[in-house]
């Protein structure tokens, strides 16, 4: 694979676009940290003749009003915040580092990365591509007159979709509105599953160390080299979860060996397939014999993981006394809490029986964490039927009380379904643009993925939406990269669209 610094010049058109792209990747703009990309924006909108507004929440709305006495209302949709991701062993402070852009070459295909980080092209090419639209709109190369353009940036989509949930509904009482945040230039996106969290607490007692009255070898065992993902596009990509390989590992040690767990951690977003997670304890047994154990049980996970595009590492690292605390989880305890962790669901729960080799209902085991008295779990489960979330939820609470486990498990929200719409006159017109440039007709897909577009269509059901946008790989990851021919492509079918919305007769 090689890798070339980014030229604009030898980059595929529009040009605007990569000017805008490498711009905001300069931007630290994880969730709850988008003021500067925010500003930026709204700067070069008033920069461009256009008007802006933030609103209470910190959304920002630019308004390009129609010229026309045909005004076609429209709103572009895309989010400011990117989900923040590294290597482990990458040195990157995501609140004030840019990324470091590259260009890589895939089976002869050019793509851009990041160095060891997300890239954020979930949604930054949301972002470039409504600032490129701006830019060519303000010098006069593109002219919608019929069309009144409302261009919407969100706060805080990858963490819940907050900024959607608060925007106002006068903002949405449009007739269409077109999403940027697609993933696959062949495909207009026009549904998606709702998205509902739950928060596991799970009490601890904790005995100390002193009462074991044995020499202990303190150290930390670390899982890394997993693929990771988005919790909804690849949970049915049979890629492993850290926290659950964890999990099963403890389990399987706790009966092989004597082991006192301080620490089990794993997991940092809700939307993301966990690649990462560690466990500190103590072992009443020689650390040989620990490494030559798990050795064989990394080779036997990894043939299962070998065709998912993961490489399991489970590394072990010494610790002094004092890096642990004092005090370990009560050994009884700790073992129906390894045996719960074992059995706790994570992946695909159900196809869709009307959509061929979708996924209907899926859970991601997102989030452990280990306080002094209690263990904090956090899931989000995905489905076109609330109903089933709440059983995989009610699944989860037996399974705490089956493992007698003092613990409590309360939903904590959720974001809404967008049901498909086959008659949409959006739809029909994106696809007559698509199969003109391109002489195939799009795929038509929902989506196995929380979209603001599920929010706004709550708030407005009468409006018209289409997701669409060039080809991004392994979002949420390191590994996420946008293919440079792609954005060309996707382009030219956005503005057609927008050019045949123009034409539509109110």
């Amino acid at each position: 694979m090689n890798i070339v610094m980014i030229k604009i010049e030898n980059l595929s058109n529009p040009k605007e676009f990569w000017h805008y792209f490498i711009e905001i990747s300069k931007i630290p703009r994880c969730s709850g940290n988008e003021q500067r990309i925010r500003e930026y924006i709204k700067q070069e909108s008033e920069n461009l003749g256009f008007k802006t507004e933030i609103d209470k929440v910190g959304n920002l709305i630019v308004s390009i009003p129609s010229k026309s006495e045909n005004t076609i209302p429209l709103i572009i949709q895309s989010h400011l915040d990117m989900v923040c991701e590294k290597n482990e062993n990458i040195m990157h402070d995501f609140s004030v580092d840019p990324l470091k852009l590259r260009e890589i070459k895939i089976d002869g295909e050019r793509w851009i990365t990041a160095e060891g980080t997300s890239l954020g092209a979930d949604n930054g090419v949301g972002l470039a591509n409504s600032l490129a639209l701006m830019k060519k709109i303000s010098s006069k190369e593109l002219e919608f007159d019929n069309l009144d353009f409302t261009i919407v940036f969100t706060v805080n989509e990858e963490e819940g979709l907050f900024g959607a949930f608060q925007i106002e509904n006068d903002i949405l009482k449009k007739e269409y509105l077109i999403n940027l945040d697609c993933m696959s230039d062949e495909t207009f996106v026009i549904g998606c599953v709702g998205g509902f969290y739950t928060i596991v607490d799970i009490k601890l007692e904790r005995i100390e160390l002193a009462e074991i009255n044995k020499d202990l070898i303190p150290v930390k065992i670390y899982i890394k080299g997993l693929a990771g993902g988005h919790s909804g596009l690849d949970i049915n990509k049979g890629r492993g979860n850290a926290i659950k390989i964890l999990a099963k590992i403890l389990y399987k040690l706790n009966k092989e060996f004597e082991i006192y767990i301080d620490v089990i951690k794993g997991g940092d977003n809700f939307n993301a397939i966990p690649r990462e997670s560690w466990a500190t304890l103590f072992l009443n047994e020689s650390k040989e014999k620990l490494t030559q154990y798990l050795d064989e049980l990394e080779l036997q996970i990894n043939k299962r993981l070998e065709t998912f595009n993961d490489n399991l590492e489970i590394i072990i690292e010494d610790l002094d006394k004092s890096q642990l605390s004092n005090k370990i989880i009560e050994p009884k305890l700790q073992q129906r809490i390894l045996s719960t962790l074992y059995l706790l669901p994570h992946g695909p729960i159900l196809i869709h029986p009307k959509l061929d080799n979708f996924l209907h209902s899926s859970t991601n085991f997102a989030i452990i964490n280990t306080k002094t008295s209690r263990i904090k779990i956090q899931y989000l489960h995905r489905s076109f039927d609330k109903q089933i979330s709440s059983e995989v939820t009610e699944k989860i609470k037996a399974l705490l009380h089956l493992g007698g486990l003092k613990s409590k498990v309360k939903p904590a929200g959720g974001y809404g379904i967008w049901d498909p719409d086959f008659t949409s006159k959006l739809l029909k017109t994106s696809i007559k643009c698509y199969t003109e440039l391109n002489c195939e007709e799009p795929k038509i897909r929902a989506m196995h993925a929380g979209l603001e577009c599920g929010v706004f269509a709550d708030k407005c059901p009468e409006l018209e939406m289409i997701t669409m946008g060039p080809n991004v790989e392994a979002c949420h990851s390191p590994d996420e990269r946008l293919q440079v021919k792609s954005v060309e492509k996707f382009w030219k079918i956005f503005i057609s669209v927008l050019k045949e919305l123009s034409k539509i007769k109110n």
